[in-house]
């Protein structure tokens, strides 16, 4: 993948992992929550790294 490709798909799996945070967060189902908002900032560091490099 090159980088445009990877990141829209940082982008769009920050969107999904983000909708899914609030969703669990709703519905008090803290576990799967707190799993997503984990997914969720890994994905934000490695954005962050990637348009660092370039």
């Amino acid at each position: 993948m090159n980088e445009r490709q990877l990141r829209s798909a940082y982008v769009l799996g920050i969107a999904a992992s983000a909708y899914a945070l609030w969703y669990f967060v709703a519905s008090s189902a803290n576990l799967l929550a707190a799993g997503f908002g984990l997914v969720t900032v890994l994905l934000l560091i490695r954005l962050r790294r990637l348009i660092a490099d370039s």
